[in-house]
């Protein structure tokens, strides 16, 4: 069945205002939900810095209690953290993060949790929305934005995150100064908390929240604005999106690291320790052919599934491992959790450098990137490519362009009208020569 509300990858996304971003849909998804987990659940809510966030949490709220639940409202909180608070909660039966992620304040959205902190799978989204389309909905009203923001961050979530952080990590004490970017976002208080609570000292570069400026200009989309910094200073830094799940990690020399490498340090290091099950890591097929190699070189095996941080903690979980990534800086380490924490894997990568007594910059995975580049185009309709007119006989025209020297990989975004095309190849000319042809194709055909 094709799904009506949830999108196909994290939950619902939407422009603020349309349907379901609405008042009374608000309401009837939260009534939806609660009587969806369980008869009179307690849901834990949490939302980012969005100002549209607070109406929408209210009116989540509102519907569940409706349906007999019980709230407890974690305030302003990276979506991670909700996530570990509702899997480490006893009490807990899901819960309901307000968030758009990495998109602008214009959007916003709803990820749905779990007990186990987990966001629910496809079934259940549709069972969710089969509940959702039973009986009438509530009468229409315009949304209220509250007129100022709390951004303190609630301590009793504060400290919960941090013991349970410990329990994982250690009882580590790292030093030392970091400079961090959290897109003005659901981390710039609550993480940089977290930071210094293991001994560091945070240097916040992005603007204070003021409900409208999450991911303008800053965060993990933006990480030149950190490492400009952090090479003038020799520190290390640390880009977040909205709701700090993706992490884009820069050395003192003002290197920008991607999943790939991220992912390369982590897993070496579990290897060393014993810890990589199966000596495997889960990659996306967005990672870098270069990245593949240099992990191949360690001994490291690669599983590859397609985009989507979802997908890749299914691989894990099928399989037994422990880590895996996606090139946009979403790193999942399933002792953790089965999705992305961006503070956690700072914190990991930090641990790391302390304990072999170096630099970030000294840990950087060594080696060369296959030239690639990645088109993303605005589409009317998402038809199936080979039914484009025209695109198996680009497709193929591309292909042997390539002659087996780079690839070619294509797929819809889960959550916009937009079609990604990414071209890898061994030289930017052979990239540009066969990524233009198609990206000139499908503005002609579906372009919007």
């Amino acid at each position: 069945m094709e799904k009506r509300i949830f999108g196909a990858t994290d939950g619902i996304r939407e422009k603020v205002g349309v349907w379901p971003l609405r008042p009374n849909a608000m309401r009837k998804l939260g009534a939806s939900v609660a009587k969806y987990l369980k008869k009179q659940p307690t849901l834990m809510i949490g939302r980012d810095t969005r100002i549209s966030g607070t109406w929408m949490a209210d009116e989540f709220v509102v519907g569940a209690k409706a349906e007999g639940a019980q709230i407890v409202d974690c305030g302003i909180l990276p979506t991670p953290a909700l996530s570990i608070l509702i899997k480490h909660n006893e009490a807990a039966d899901g819960g309901a993060m307000m968030t758009a992620s990495h998109n602008p304040a214009t959007d916003n959205g709803v990820k749905v949790f779990r007990a186990d902190g987990d966001k629910l799978s496809d079934e259940e989204e549709l069972a969710v929305e089969d509940l959702y389309f039973e009986g009438e909905v509530d009468d229409d009203v315009e949304p209220k934005n509250a007129a100022e923001l709390n951004l303190e961050p609630n301590q009793d979530a504060l400290e919960a995150y941090i013991k349970t952080a410990r329990e994982v990590l250690g009882d580590i004490q790292l030093d030392g100064e970091i400079v961090y970017d959290a897109a003005s976002g659901a981390g710039q208080y609550f993480d940089k908390a977290v930071m210094e609570a293991f001994g560091l000292k945070v240097d916040v570069i992005s603007p204070e929240p003021d409900g409208e400026n999450i991911n303008d200009g800053c965060g993990a989309l933006y990480p030149e604005n950190v490492a400009k910094i952090a090479k003038e200073r020799g520190l290390p830094g640390v880009a977040m999106d909205g709701d700090a799940d993706r992490v884009m990690i820069v050395d003192e020399e003002g290197r920008i690291w991607d999943g790939d490498r991220e992912v390369s340090v982590l897993s070496q290091y579990l290897k060393e320790k014993g810890e990589l099950a199966g000596d495997t890591v889960v990659l996306t097929e967005y990672s870098n052919l270069g990245a593949i190699k240099y992990l191949n070189a360690q001994g490291i095996k690669v599983e590859k599934v397609v985009n989507g941080d979802r997908f890749v903690a299914q691989k894990c979980m099928e399989n037994g491992y422990v880590i895996g990534s996606e090139f946009s800086g979403h790193i999942m380490y399933l002792p953790w959790l089965n999705s992305s924490d961006a503070v956690f894997v700072t914190l990991m990568l930090q641990k790391i450098a302390h304990e072999k007594k170096c630099r970030l910059a000294d840990l950087w995975p060594d080696y060369e990137m296959m030239p690639s580049k990645q088109w993303g185009l605005m589409v009317r309709e998402k038809r199936p490519l080979e039914e484009v007119s025209g695109w198996n006989e680009a497709l193929a025209e591309a292909e042997e362009t390539l002659d087996g020297r780079g690839r070619v990989f294509c797929r819809y975004s889960g959550t916009e009208n937009k079609l990604r095309i990414l071209v890898e190849a061994e030289s930017m000319e052979l990239v540009e020569t066969a990524g233009e042809a198609l990206a000139e194709l499908i503005k002609k055909e579906i372009g919007a």
